[in-house]
């Protein structure tokens, strides 16, 4: 049997200081370009594989870093984690995951990364409240993504929810919408609480009345969307336009405007989040609210790895960090049709 490869050894077949080539595989910059070269050369020749338990039992840290969503299996979610993963082992981190679809799983998960002793992590809340993660968070770092924890929270990667649902209420007065329709989730999270606000804020900027009957909220799943389309258009008067906030209550949107025999966009205009595949594909392709996951995933990652390797506390503006969306136009959104007046 091959005895193991040290880091002498590579030292010594590259011709430079163990501390060099210490500095090398850490990533430190500042290291001469032919230095890294021969060193980047010698391990490759050698076949040298770094001990991660030495080294974890060395600096006290595992290299590891959580990453709990709050439990949706929705195309969003994948792709943010691809970016978490992405800006984690670009960095020489590993990633485990957890689904905490309720705060009871959260905290579970909390308990077990922490068990594992995580040196961070990055989080979906699955409330506006957690006691565990707050706690949690005086001892490791904790990253917010999508939504946020409120008053507590420190660090946080999330959309600019009242700009993109402006975008969506813009687009429809535009097209000369003036009864919206707004049906969203139920739960207590930023996110809802936000793109509730921000289509208020957005009737208000364009002088149109508020009708809380317009506004719908029901569980995050086709299911509630589905209730809540068939509230809002089985009125006398039914909005000429809708928004919704989930891509899974959008799915039920769908279905119910179908079962209820209308038309995109000839009876209603429809407007979504996220740019899921079934979106495009479906006739008409639908009209949507695009949320950069990835770049949330892989700023949240940076993020917490910053805040890992960085002995200073970040200054604040670099703490939290609002993205913007983007409203994708198709065709399941156009002007409303005029209602048909009776001759005298």
């Amino acid at each position: 049997m091959s005895r193991t490869i040290k880091l002498s050894d590579v030292a010594h077949h590259a011709g430079v200081s163990v501390p060099t080539v210490s500095r090398v595989l850490r990533g430190v910059p500042n290291v001469a370009p032919e230095l890294k070269a021969r060193v980047d050369q010698s391990v490759t020749i050698l076949g040298y594989r770094p001990n991660r338990l030495a080294k974890s039992l060395r600096e006290q840290r595992t290299n590891i870093i959580g990453y709990l969503s709050a439990g949706n299996t929705a195309t969003f979610h994948n792709i943010l984690a691809q970016g978490i993963q992405d800006a984690a082992l670009e960095r020489g981190y590993a990633v485990i995951t957890g689904h905490g679809s309720s705060l009871e799983r959260e905290i579970m998960y909390a308990q077990i990364f922490e068990g594992y002793h995580v040196d961070g992590l990055i989080v979906i809340p699955s409330s506006d409240s957690d006691p565990y993660l707050e706690s949690l968070s005086r001892q490791m770092p904790i990253v917010e993504v999508d939504r946020t924890l409120g008053d507590f929270s420190r660090y946080a990667v999330l959309l600019d929810n009242r700009n993109a649902i402006a975008q969506a209420v813009d687009h429809l007065v535009q097209l000369g919408h003036s009864d919206i329709g707004l049906i969203y989730g139920d739960a207590p999270v930023s996110t809802e609480v936000e793109r509730h606000a921000g289509f208020l804020e957005s009737l208000a900027a364009h002088g149109l009345p508020i009708n809380p009957g317009r506004l719908v909220s029901d569980v995050f799943s086709e299911a509630g969307g589905m209730r809540a389309t068939t509230f809002l258009l089985t009125q006398d008067t039914p909005p000429t336009a809708l928004i919704v906030t989930t891509n899974e209550m959008l799915a039920g949107a769908v279905q119910a405007i179908r079962l209820l025999g209308l038309r995109l966009p000839n009876d209603v205009s429809l407007i979504g989040m996220d740019d899921a595949r079934w979106t495009r594909l479906m006739e008409p392709p639908l009209t949507v609210i695009v949320q950069p996951a990835y770049n949330m995933g892989y700023q949240a990652g940076q993020l917490l790895i910053q805040t890992l390797d960085d002995s200073a506390e970040l200054p604040a503006g670099s703490r939290v960090h609002r993205l913007s969306a983007q409203l994708i136009v198709r065709s399941s959104t156009a002007p409303p049709q005029e209602v048909p007046t009776m001759a005298p």
